[in-house]
């Protein structure tokens, strides 16, 4: 595009009249008495062609106004605002506008997955350490939300949301959590524990029989005990009328028994009413099963 001159020669674009210039008007007098028509707008229709007029800007495809003849740059000033609101987004690489400067993703998708690559490197810049007690607080800090607010974990109490693949590898990582231990004991379990050690007996806590897991076994009896919460596994002593998710759990713990019988183990069942308050009577029923065992009474710390 060559933009409007008044200085060089000029060709009537409507009659083809030729002129030296402009610079007295005569060009422009011609349009006026001739042809009705004003410079300006003969520019507009007669000497500039659409692209001309077109917005310098990527996204915008309005024309542009002339100035003395001559086209501007942009349609308006935010148009020409070098800090403009179309941008790159900085993981599809696509153009995008957004009044808002601190956007750097162009979708919701491209939005997501910046964040996960920033919680990456956070995570990458985190020393072990200060790693493992940043995620202690925040599960800590969501265990506490959903007490307070009375919200379970969004899958308690549902069938049906995993896939038997899922189900098979959570299993599988649930048994390395029990080989290797890396996990927190109950109450009841650390005071069985406690009291076994001081009979003398030789146990194992977490001890796995085709995939399912059985909290004590003493290798040296062929035997396995498990420790039962009341409310867990409904201790008929305080829920003669189970619910369902109960009834599912005692049907559970009746194949153990029968998984522990056909592997050669005798099953010992303790509720958590007895190992808290009459321990005296669980160490008695080992007592039976293991002879050698020492049946002094002891006194056992429960918060051991």
């Amino acid at each position: 595009m060559i933009p409007y001159d008044a200085k060089v020669e000029q060709t009537c674009g409507i009659c083809g009249m030729f002129f030296l210039h402009n610079k007295q008007g005569r060009f422009t007098s011609h349009l006026l008495h001739s042809h009705s028509i004003s410079l300006h707008d003969y520019l507009l229709m007669y000497y500039y062609t659409k692209e001309d007029l077109k917005c310098a800007s990527d996204f915008c495809l309005n024309t542009v106004k002339l100035r003395r003849g001559v086209p501007n740059t942009y349609c308006s000033k935010s148009c020409g605002n070098t800090k403009t609101k179309f941008r790159k987004c900085v993981v599809c690489g696509t153009l995008f506008e957004n009044q808002d400067l601190r956007i750097r993703g162009c979708s919701e998708v491209c939005g997501n997955k910046l964040r996960s690559i920033g919680v990456a490197k956070w995570h990458k810049l985190m020393s072990e350490e200060y790693k493992k007690a940043h995620f202690a607080v925040i599960g800590k800090k969501t265990a506490m939300t959903r007490k307070k607010n009375y919200r379970p974990a969004w899958n308690k109490g549902k069938t049906g949301i995993y896939s038997a693949e899922t189900i098979e590898k959570i299993r599988n990582a649930t048994i390395r959590q029990f080989q290797t231990q890396s996990f927190r004991k109950t109450k009841i379990e650390r005071i069985m524990e406690n009291m076994l050690n001081k009979m003398g007996i030789t146990n194992r806590y977490s001890f796995c029989i085709e995939k399912r897991q059985f909290d004590f076994v003493l290798p040296k009896h062929q035997i396995v005990i498990e420790c039962d919460g009341d409310y867990w596994h409904a201790n008929p002593k305080f829920y003669p009328n189970p619910k369902d998710w109960q009834l599912e759990r005692i049907q559970i713990d009746q194949e153990k028994n029968v998984i522990a019988r056909r592997n050669g183990y005798q099953i010992l069942r303790f509720w958590e009413d007895d190992i808290l308050n009459n321990l005296a009577k669980v160490r008695s029923t080992i007592a039976t099963y293991v002879p050698s065992a020492t049946t002094e009474s002891e006194t056992i710390n429960v918060n051991a």
